[in-house]
């Protein structure tokens, strides 16, 4: 996604034309992720996925023409079970993909620099019946819209509506109709793309199950921050897939890092003491997710002392240890595997909830 928003950014300065096709609605099964986009350049380059097998080979020679005619096309698409397994594609569903041609706007290139400085944003188009083009606008909380839709009463009230959806953290795009009494055509749908930051995942250990959970992690939209009190374990030379490396004292480590709702943090420490320190301190931040390499045995005793200086017992509960899921991994890249799967499990909404309990007169769990 990244890619295509970079390429984007960086079109016309050579006087190329593109098309981008982007899912815009979908229902039931379909092949591709709900944020699926694809870029294809005049001279047949490819940048990104839209869900792969026929329906993409259609959607690369429909870019062709949209480039020449310099026309969006919406297509839609009903995939049967039947018509699924005859074009290779095992699912079933309806969708709408819109291709639309696309140079260098101010509004992509602000995007991708949303996008490198970790800032919420929305992308906003108007999809009209037999329109010449996608006009576009850039929503972001506390800025003023960058781009006009239409008629000032329709920008206003799509700034608001996608304003609205970024506030409800949405990470799904949006299609909603245009009421006519705000100066939309017969037909016009907004078509709302929300942009959260990328999540941030912290590994407290950069030794072999921290590296290659951090190699895995970044592949799949991660952004690792690689933390070790050896400088040898936290360097860029090891950890290439990271997007920092910080050498601190686990002990101090935590006022340095930006840990918010969105974090991910993971105790992958040499030893069992580091650990214990670090899901003291992890416990205490709003983090996503926190979770413990290590055995159930470790975790009953190092739970046992946490509680015992007053850690609160409902965030220790919700403490993913040992961490990852259980598929019997083995060697440090299986367990990257058990780890991340986990973590996009819970990055697609299976989370485990705080609780707010209290110590028995023992200060057992």
């Amino acid at each position: 996604m990244d890619e295509v928003m970079a390429a984007l950014a960086a079109l016309g300065t050579t006087g190329r034309r593109a098309a981008l096709a982007s899912l815009v609605w979908s229902s039931g099964s379909v092949p591709m992720s709900d944020r699926a986009k694809m870029l294809v350049g005049e001279d047949g380059t490819v940048m990104g996925t839209i869900g792969g097998g026929c329906l993409e080979a259609e959607i690369l020679a429909l870019a062709g023409q949209v480039i020449r005619a310099q026309r969006p096309e919406v297509s839609r698409f009903t995939l049967t079970e039947e018509q699924a397994g005859e074009g290779g594609l095992n699912c079933g569903g309806s969708l709408r993909i819109l291709t639309e041609p696309v140079a260098r706007q101010e509004v992509f290139a602000a995007l991708h620099r949303a996008r490198q400085e970790r800032r919420l944003c929305a992308l906003v188009g108007l999809l009209v019946p037999g329109q010449a083009q996608v006009p576009r606008m850039l929503v972001a909380p506390g800025q003023d819209p960058l781009g006009v839709l239409g008629t000032p009463e329709l920008d206003q009230w799509a700034a608001a509506q996608a304003e609205a959806f970024l506030g409800e953290d949405q990470g799904e795009s949006q299609l909603q109709a245009v009421a006519p009494a705000l100066g939309g055509a017969p037909g016009a749908e907004l078509f709302i793309e929300p942009y959260l930051p990328a999540p941030l995942l912290y590994i407290f250990g950069g030794g072999h199950v921290g590296g290659q959970v951090c190699r895995l992690a970044a592949q799949v939209g991660f952004e690792v921050v690689m933390v070790d009190d050896r400088p040898q374990f936290s360097n860029p030379r090891r950890h290439p897939e990271a997007h920092r490396c910080v050498v601190a004292p686990f002990d101090q480590v935590f006022s340095q890092l930006p840990v918010d709702g969105r974090s991910y943090l993971i105790a992958a420490t040499r030893g069992h003491e580091h650990d214990e320190v670090v899901v003291e301190q992890a416990i205490r931040t709003p983090a996503r997710y926190v979770g413990m390499l290590g055995s159930e045995r470790k975790k009953l005793l190092m739970w046992e002392r946490l509680a015992g200086r007053g850690a609160d017992l409902g965030r220790l509960e919700a403490v993913y240890a040992p961490v990852g899921l259980n598929i019997g991994a083995d060697t440090p890249e299986e367990i990257a595997v058990s780890v991340v799967a986990e973590l996009v499990r819970v990055r697609r909404g299976r989370v485990k909830q705080w609780k707010t309990k209290k110590a028995d007169s023992g200060g057992r769990l």
